[in-house]
């Protein structure tokens, strides 16, 4: 790549914004596979007794950090692509009004030499 110079392939971009599209839905199923998960532990701490008391707490606050990042890597995820998707449509803008710019140009010196090699005023 030539230092300076910009190349983006908008086709790319868009599949690779549609295939981030189910990475957010995929950590919600993510999340509620592990809320689900948690009951089958719960109770092996037990349920009353001192043990259970001291235990329990940290348990439940260690399962809503990996909750709490779970859904943070999903709204990153769903960011992400917004992000891309928002970048490939711009790229796309910006290369349709060059091309736009270009056959402007092309049709007007056309006009000015009736389209012949070496025409035009001297």
């Amino acid at each position: 790549m030539v230092t300076g110079k910009f190349i983006a392939d908008p086709g790319r971009i868009r599949r690779g914004g549609e295939m981030m599209e189910a990475l957010p839905e995929r950590t919600n199923k993510i999340a509620d596979n592990f809320v689900s998960d948690i009951q089958n532990y719960r109770g092996w701490a037990g349920h009353s007794d001192d043990f259970a008391h001291q235990v329990l707490p940290k348990f439940d606050a260690n399962n809503e950090a990996c909750l709490a990042l779970i859904r943070a890597v999903g709204t990153a995820l769903a960011e992400l692509r917004h992000a891309v998707w928002a970048n490939g449509q711009h790229i796309e803008g910006v290369s349709a009004y060059a091309s736009e710019q270009i056959g402007r140009q092309a049709t007007s010196l056309d006009g000015l030499g009736g389209g012949t090699a070496g025409g035009g005023r001297h």
